[in-house]
């Protein structure tokens, strides 16, 4: 379960253009701290100054993700993808643009 936490974290990190010493930061804890917690198990006022400062759910926080990553050729545009639904957003642009 820390896992996923963790994975989240840095991926909203990522997202938001945060690296992990700006997010702990905003959470008003060192950031070794911060290493800790996603390192073992965290507690619950912590997960919360987590959701606070990246502004989501706590529970968006234990949510598996999808693995899918990577990069497409479209007509000759390579295009970078995170998520599933970037890539389905992708596709579907494309199919758009065909019509």
């Amino acid at each position: 379960m820390s896992k996923i936490l963790a994975d989240n974290v840095r991926r909203l990190c990522k997202e938001q253009g945060k690296q992990m010493k700006d997010l702990a930061t905003d959470m008003g804890i060192d950031p070794a701290s911060l290493t800790r917690a996603l390192n073992g198990n965290a507690r619950l006022d912590t997960i919360q100054k987590i959701a606070i400062a990246l502004g989501v759910s706590m529970k968006s926080l234990f949510e598996p993700q999808d693995d899918v990553e990577g990069f497409i050729r479209i007509r000759g545009n390579v295009y970078q993808f995170n998520s599933r639904a970037e890539l389905d957003r992708l596709l579907n642009n494309c199919e758009s643009s065909n019509k």
